[in-house]
């Protein structure tokens, strides 16, 4: 159970660094005149659709797989030492990209995507973000690999269906966590470092979008190599 815990959490973690997604949060944080209320339901949209479509994927996980394999190598085919030595590549790739993400930012001005979305943000009220960020969950879902492969580990584990949903509830719940500090934030300090608070949570969202990307790196290099040093991962449970 613990193993499942932290390959969902981790997972969804992942899937989290989406940068559109953190963009346009962070504009309706700042660029709206209800910005707690449309937040909120951009918040809701987002996480709710995207809990409803891991419930049917979990309910029809037979269908989802075929889907991903039209499009996805299968990963069980592969040795074990071809496994860990693929896995071990994606874990690299993914430590050095952090710190190019880090680089990119601090060397780019606001990309234009910034002013076209400040422009539909602002005209958002409570309803329309509510539908707008479930829209955007909804059509990303079938990309998502990262909460496709926890939904299939969820599955596969063989629980009883609250439990299951349960699992589907925390990998949302991580998800939302990039969005959640910086929404955290704005409620608690806005009166006293408005002015400044855009600026610190644009930054806080770097630092977490380059944690999450170098620490699952790290993750995936660690469960790799000790497999290749002793013939047993860190993790019980494949990541890919």
């Amino acid at each position: 159970m613990l193993d499942l815990t932290l390959f969902v959490s981790g997972s969804a973690l992942f899937d989290s660094v989406a940068t559109t997604v953190q963009i346009i949060f962070l504009i309706l944080l700042f660029s709206t005149e209800k910005p707690i209320r449309t937040s909120v339901g951009y918040l809701l949209g987002v996480c709710g659709a995207y809990f409803v479509c891991g419930l049917l994927g979990l309910a029809f996980v037979g269908n989802l797989n075929d889907l991903v394999r039209l499009f996805v190598p299968n990963l069980d085919r592969l040795t074990d030492t071809t496994y860990y030595q693929t896995q071990g590549l994606l874990g690299l790739v993914l430590l050095v990209a952090g710190p190019i993400y880090w680089l990119y930012r601090s060397r780019s001005k606001r990309p234009p995507l910034n002013n076209a979305l400040i422009l539909l943000a602002k005209r958002l009220n409570f309803g329309g973000a509510l539908a707008f960020g479930a829209v955007l969950s909804a059509t990303s879902f079938p990309a998502a690999l990262p909460y496709v492969a926890a939904i299939e580990k969820i599955a596969a584990a063989g629980l009883a269906w609250p439990l299951g949903a349960a699992f589907v509830a925390l990998y949302n719940l991580m998800y939302a966590v990039p969005l959640l500090v910086p929404f955290g934030l704005f409620v608690v300090l806005r009166e006293s470092v408005l002015p400044q608070l855009h600026l610190h949570t644009q930054r806080l969202n770097v630092l977490i979008t380059i944690v999450m990307l170098s620490g699952m790196g790290a993750l995936l290099l660690a469960d790799s190599g000790l497999w290749l040093a002793t013939g047993k991962a860190l993790m019980a449970t494949k990541f890919l």
